[in-house]
């Protein structure tokens, strides 16, 4: 671990060491690794050797950075809700987050001084579920006969890809993945660029949910959270990577709140705070 790093508004949280992103550890072990000991942490997200996620303060939830082994909130105002940030690269292979607050759509480019408003998919009704990739934006209106899951891709209108309304999305080069539904009734769906391919992947059980969907380049990756443990689900995203959902050959203790995937699982959010997988999880 880095020293303890200083955070804006007097918050302290340790320094998060992510140049190991999708990397192995060496030998099985149960144990996974404290990243950063916040409680608050909740929402995370990863690319590369970036992640975000959200932590409480006493003025409402920050947006907060780790780039290396840099951590620091992002200058962004607070949000009276938790943010649920996506992390994506840009074209020109930048870092972007995303994020709704207040019912408005936002982007902040890692590095940058100040948020942008994301104006080119802004509507009358609250946007929610953003996720990123390469400029490609997918979205949530989650109100009115208009509601649904949305895509907003570069040179292109805005059109509703989907008539259910995602409350997590995710979205790479070819494929979007949802979760749709709460609690019990919650599934995973991956689609298509133009929805004329859809699957549902994942179905939560009695006592479980589904969550976190994440695509890399070849899978779909969610979260499946129990009880008393969570454990970590992945399918391939064409029949060349095989269409038979895996599980990963151990789970993760008590109720996760949030998966980040890069490539391979990586990080995920719990009462200990931000947690580093490690070693990496084998799927079968």
């Amino acid at each position: 671990m880095s020293p303890r790093t200083s955070l804006g508004r007097g918050a302290t949280i340790a320094a998060l060491a992510l140049a190991s992103l999708g990397t192995t550890g060496a030998g099985f072990a149960t144990a996974d690794t404290a990243a950063v000991p916040d409680p608050t942490a909740q929402n995370v997200t990863a690319y590369g050797t970036t992640a975000a996620w959200s932590r409480k303060a006493a003025d409402g939830y920050h947006l907060v950075v780790a780039q290396g082994a840099t951590v620091a909130e992002a200058p962004v105002p607070a949000s009276p809700a938790p943010y649920d940030p996506d992390l994506g690269p840009t074209k020109a292979n930048g870092r972007a987050i995303v994020y709704a607050r207040d019912g408005d759509l936002y982007r902040y480019d890692v590095g940058a001084a100040a948020e942008q408003k994301i104006t080119e998919v802004s509507g009358p009704r609250p946007e929610i579920a953003p996720s990123f990739f390469r400029d490609t934006i997918v979205f949530s209106r989650p109100n009115g006969e208009s509601s649904g899951t949305y895509i907003k891709r570069p040179g292109r209108e805005v059109t509703r890809l989907f008539r259910t309304v995602a409350l997590e999305t995710d979205v790479s080069e070819t494929r979007v993945i949802g979760r749709y539904g709460k609690g019990a009734k919650s599934i995973i769906r991956i689609m298509n660029m133009n929805a004329k391919d859809v699957k549902i992947v994942a179905r939560a059980k009695t006592g479980q949910r589904v969550m976190s969907p994440t695509l890399t380049r070849f899978n779909g990756i969610w979260l499946r959270v129990g009880r008393t443990s969570s454990t970590v689900e992945q399918v391939g995203v064409n029949a060349h990577r095989g269409l038979d959902v895996l599980t990963a050959d151990r789970a993760l203790p008590g109720q996760v709140g949030s998966l980040a995937s890069y490539r391979i699982p990586t990080l995920y959010t719990g009462a200990a705070g931000v947690q580093r997988i490690t070693p990496k999880l084998r799927f079968r």
